[in-house]
This record gives C-alpha cells, structure tokens and sequence, in this order.
C-alpha cells in the first residue's frame, strides 16, 4: 500500500473563512446600528437649527404686527423657512424625516404655531424638544402632554415622547398663544 504523504495546502479551511465571515458580519451590524444612531444626531441637528430659525425670523418680521396672515406661503415667500428644508409648491415643507411642517399666525397677536409631523419617537423627539429649551417658545406638545419650556425637565419631555402609539409624533411648538 502506498500513502503518500499530503503536503500543506494553502489558504483557507472551512472553519477559518466561517470565522471571518462572522467577524465581517459583525462589524457590519455594529457599522449599521452607529449609522442610524448618527443619522439621528444629524436630523436633530438639523431640525433644531430649522425651527430656531422659524423663530427668529417670525420674531424679527412680526416684531410690531399681528401675525394674522402668517401661514406656510408667506412663510416661505419672506424666507422664514431656512432655504435648506425641502419646500414643495411654494407652500408644503417637509422635516428631515419626511412630515409637513405647518405655520400659523395667531389671530390679533403676534404669536405663533409651528407643527413638526413625523418626528421619531423617544431620544430623537426628547432631544429636538430640550434642544429648543433656550430658543424663546413658551411651549410645546406632544400629543395631549403639554410642556412649558420655563419648567421643562427631561422626564417631563420624555412621558410626552414615549407616551403615544405609533413610531413617530407630531410634536407642536407655540409663541405668544394659549
């Protein structure tokens, strides 16, 4: 009988490349994960600069005048609404998570209302509205919870971003109105 003797081969076994190819899949989840969580950073970013600057140009504008005809096409003809926020129709505005944004002047006074839709619930929510702590807005709302920017704590914010169904929340701030 003759047995030769195999020499070393090169390259991969089975085992080895099963043991990459779960190393590789591994830093893709952890890349996949870091990316949304970044993505989400970026938007509140994004999206509190936006609405401070909502802010001041309707308080600078409509320093000495009721706000009575303010509403999206003016919004958007005074430049009220930052150029870099996607604007349909010269009146539809849309957030960087795809919900309208709607203005509306109050009547006889010069406060405002400024609906955000489609705000992802949780941190994204929690963070946008804490984010405008210091802007100037007396309120905001989360579904049926209202929160005073004066006594605004972190909990307070959080039962209103995790208190309602769904994925997302439309999230209302209001200058000047009851």
């Amino acid at each position: 009988m003759n047995l030769r003797k195999m020499g070393r081969r090169s390259g991969l076994t089975l085992i080895e490349s099963l043991v990459v190819v779960g190393i590789l899949l591994g830093i893709v989840a952890i890349a996949l994960t870091l990316y949304g969580t970044v993505k989400d950073r970026l938007n509140v970013k994004n999206e509190s600069e936006n609405i401070s600057f909502v802010y001041a140009q309707v308080t600078d504008l409509f320093s000495d005048e009721t706000t009575d005809d303010l509403e999206n096409s003016l919004a958007v003809q005074s430049g009220i609404f930052p150029k870099k926020m996607k604007i349909v129709g010269g009146n539809t505005v849309y957030n960087s998570w795809g919900g309208k944004v709607e203005i509306e002047g109050e009547q006889d006074k010069n406060g405002f209302v400024l609906t955000y839709n489609k705000v992802p619930k949780e941190s994204v929510c929690v963070d946008l509205i804490r984010n405008q702590r210091k802007v100037g807005w007396d309120s905001a709302s989360v579904g049926s919870k209202k929160i005073t920017f004066s006594e605004i704590t972190t909990a307070e914010v959080s039962k209103g971003c995790l208190g309602v169904t769904g994925d997302t929340v439309t999230v209302i701030f209001k200058y000047g109105v009851e």
